[in-house]
């Protein structure tokens, strides 16, 4: 059987949407086969902070191993020294309110250009801590690890997924000491990614330099979605022969015993005929419902929306800044539109959406990107509303018929909403056959073929 390293920095039991398309891709290479080995980090060194599900760890099987190199987070263990020794000089708490409001800073995404942060101090905290990304430490572990490997121990074929983007220099640098051919699996965008950016001009095109440098060395590159494998090819022209889309998906094994596919939407008990927007996972940055919030908060006040006829349920983390959010999310509590409920363990969230009346997706501003949850989503047949603009998670939506979408627009967004409650516009579970279409199962086949085609190829040097 031939073998193919994966290199995965999110991976079970660490239960982020990241870890979902590897952990699928290694449940099912076997059988067209190829042996994964996983390269990946402890959970404690994961960042950001994610949850940790022993479950989710269960399912990898037995005969997957798993290599995981724990790294140190130089920019958070020299803030924390700071902070210490600040307080041992000064003896002023002041101080360690100011290292933990620091700290709390240089945590978040790196600015948008622009914003009146470029100085000399963020750029030297992004060359020296964020570069390409904050996990950019685990590389030199990485390597060190893998100095002196035995020939008989080197795979095939390296498969790297990214983001975090320093997962792509891993797999590069791995691919180049094994002499090994290297396969890109994007599951976002990178450069021309919205979430992503510096507050430098110079390490803006220092990152494009980098992503630009290991698409010329992949055997082959693989997008999550048509647009971005079409916005891949534009950038990199050379990519054109060796570049395709590959979806996110589901493996239906691992889905608990409940209601089947194409089943009759049910509403919950205490709203007969009405719906429940049900969203799970962690609202943040940009993935925000300020906008759906305020369209259902200005239907409540015209007198157009009861809570019995249609209303939010939000489990997951609740990550947003956003006051006006916050202020709507608080007052469309009080009068029992929204319901907000903390994490629960992944196979228990798996549950909950297949009882859920209708699933709920937010994908404001990302025109090249599909979450992961969404495929979770689709794989309980049940129907699917997104909130989000034009591009890649409104044409899957609406090209499968998974359901119905609506732009990020208050005034649009409350047309829907009123269309749903007087039902001239219904919310229906897809067809079967299309949902069988994310079955992890047949994706693995076509990236087994990826994988044999890189195999009989010459790595690119």
């Amino acid at each position: 059987m031939k073998r193919v390293l994966i290199v995965a920095y999110y991976f079970p039991p660490v239960a982020a949407s990241g870890a979902m398309r590897p952990l699928g891709f290694c449940r099912n290479l076997p059988a067209f086969g190829w042996q994964p080995k996983v390269l990946t980090t402890t959970p404690e060194c994961v960042y950001p902070v994610h949850q940790v599900d022993e479950k989710l760890g269960a399912r990898v099987p037995d005969t997957v191993e798993v290599i995981r190199v724990p790294y140190i987070d130089r920019l958070q263990q020299i803030l924390q020294y700071r902070e210490v020794l600040r307080g041992i000089l000064k003896g002023n708490a002041t101080h360690c309110e100011e290292g933990r409001a620091l700290k709390s800073e240089v945590s978040a995404s790196p600015p948008q250009p622009g914003t009146g942060r470029s100085t000399l101090k963020d750029f030297f905290l992004d060359w020296a801590f964020a570069f390409p990304d904050r996990q950019c430490g685990w590389l030199s572990q990485v390597v060190r690890h893998f100095q002196g490997v035995r020939e008989k121990e080197m795979p095939e074929v390296v498969f790297a997924t990214g983001g975090p983007w320093t997962s792509f220099l891993v797999g590069c640098t791995l691919a180049e000491q094994f002499n090994r051919p290297l396969v890109l699996d994007y599951r976002d965008p990178w450069n021309c990614n919205p979430y992503y950016s510096f507050s430098s001009e110079r390490l803006t095109r220092k990152s494009q330099v980098a992503e630009a440098r290991v698409c010329q060395t992949a055997s082959h590159v693989i997008a999550n979605t048509e647009e971005l494998r079409e916005r891949l090819i534009q950038e990199y022209g050379e990519l054109r022969d060796r570049c395709t889309w590959l979806p996110n998906g589901f493996d239906r094994e691992v889905l608990p015993a409940g209601q089947l596919p194409n089943e009759r939407v049910t509403s919950p008990p205490d709203m007969p005929g009405g719906y429940e927007l049900c969203h799970f996972g962690t609202v943040y940055g940009k993935r925000t419902p300020r906008v759906l919030l305020q369209a259902m908060w200005e239907l409540f006040q015209e007198g157009h929306v009861k809570p019995e006829a249609i209303r939010l349920r939000f489990v997951g983390g609740w990550d947003s800044t956003d006051q006006e959010c916050e202020r709507y999310a608080v007052e469309l509590e009080k009068h029992s539109f929204l319901r907000r409920e903390p994490p629960i363990p992944h196979g228990l969230c798996l549950r909950e959406m297949q009882r859920s009346n209708v699933l709920l997706v937010l994908q404001p501003d990302s025109p090249l990107q599909v979450p992961a949850k969404i495929y979770e989503y689709v794989a309980t047949g049940r129907p699917i509303l997104l909130i989000g603009g034009e591009g890649a998670t409104a044409n899957l939506v609406t090209k499968h018929a998974l359901g119905v979408s609506s732009p990020n627009q208050v005034a649009r967004i409350k047309v829907l909403l009123r269309e749903l409650v007087a039902g001239t516009r219904k919310l229906v579970p897809p067809d079967a056959t299309r949902v069988n279409r994310f079955e992890y199962r047949s994706l693995t086949g076509e990236l087994a073929a990826v994988l044999d085609a890189a195999a009989r190829s010459k790595a690119r040097r």
